[in-house]
């Protein structure tokens, strides 16, 4: 047996403005909680449920930092702490994107908002805020980036009307100082509805099969693991509705079909890591489970999906109705530098 770790109808009312105005006293509180809406907006997109959407947006950057960088790239992978783009022999380099092509990928974003009606956007591969606001480029809040020199961050778009707050980096996901650390975030704090949320961008290169192997990036992979399920945990212990979204470079179909093994510092997989009961709670569902996959475009080289989201049984329970979909990239688009990844939406109703 696994060992346990030892380790917005609210805000229209009275008191649920008090804490809210309290919390943002405290911790790293945010212009976006509350500036440029009613409280009626922020409580009744709270009341109609919560869409979410997770997009790794390969690679992206502003222009000027694509030049400036790519101008003195270095043969390997940058580290963490480094503001440097990879040239590695062999290996296709971060795109060049033109303005048409930033163009079609902010098309996919407004899809995102007026189409869907995604309330958040899990971020991955984008350099910080200025980079992200060429693609999100009206309604949303760009926030919570992590704090790396990699132009390779992680962070959120959020829709403007709903309160939050940025829970700073999980810098533990950095195992080895070349990989990504995770961004943490709540929505609607202080009240009723607050979610907790984790965007993710796992190591890459282990997409299947055991951990346990004599394998780099499954090493590390591994490393992750428990870095997550100490996240997991400590959430379900506080009684906190949360999601984890992201790109977690798995094939996850395929990974929860097997046991996370007995050893929870070093797991054979991931998903019955995370969601092994231990403790009571921690139960996660995830929204490409029996989805057929949908590809990007007629281009996509990928045939099953790495990039997901994974809800608990607390928010779950409050959102019975799920929808999940893929929003592929248009086929007029189709020979653009758009993204190697298109969005994941799932849309939770009470």
């Amino acid at each position: 047996m696994r060992q346990p770790r030892s380790a917005a109808s609210a805000l229209a009312a009275t008191f649920a403005l008090i804490a809210t105005l309290a919390l943002a006293s405290t911790g790293q509180a945010h212009a976006g909680w509350l500036s440029g809406i009613g409280l009626g907006s922020a409580a009744s997109a709270s009341a109609d449920g919560l869409t979410l959407a997770t997009w790794n947006v390969e690679w992206l950057m502003t222009p000027q930092t694509r030049t400036a960088l790519g101008a003195t790239c270095t043969a390997q992978q940058p580290r963490s702490d480094q503001r440097a783009l990879p040239c590695t022999p062999g290996r296709t380099p971060p795109p060049e994107r033109t303005a048409a092509d930033v163009d079609a990928l902010a098309r996919t974003a407004q899809a995102l908002r007026h189409a869907h009606g995604v309330d958040v956007v899990a971020l991955q591969e984008v350099d910080g805020t200025e980079a992200a606001r060429q693609v999100f480029r009206q309604g949303w809040r760009l926030d919570c980036f992590v704090q790396r020199q990699h132009p390779q961050k992680v962070g959120f778009a959020i829709r403007d009307g709903i309160p939050y707050r940025c829970n700073g980096d999980l810098q533990a996901l950095d195992v080895d100082g070349g990989t990504r650390s995770g961004a943490d975030v709540t929505l609607w704090p202080g009240t009723r509805q607050e979610v907790r949320l984790l965007s993710v961008h796992l190591k890459s290169g282990c997409f299947t099969g055991k951990l346990d192997r004599n394998f780099p990036p499954c090493a590390r992979l591994r490393q992750q693991v428990p870095v997550v399920e100490a996240w997991v945990d400590q959430r379900v212990r506080e009684g906190v509705a949360f999601a984890l979204l992201g790109d977690f470079n798995r094939h996850l179909d395929k990974d929860a079909r097997y046991p996370a093994g007995p050893d929870e510092a070093a797991p054979f997989n991931l998903i019955q890591a995370w969601s092994d009961h231990n403790p009571p709670g921690a139960e996660l569902l995830r929204a490409t489970e029996g989805e057929r996959y949908i590809g990007c475009d007629a281009e996509d080289r990928h045939k099953q999906y790495i990039d997901d989201i994974l809800i608990d049984r607390k928010l779950a329970d409050r959102h019975k109705n799920r929808r999940f979909a893929r929003l592929p990239f248009d086929a007029g688009d189709l020979g653009r530098t758009l993204s190697d990844h298109c969005p994941v939406i799932w849309s939770l109703k009470p």
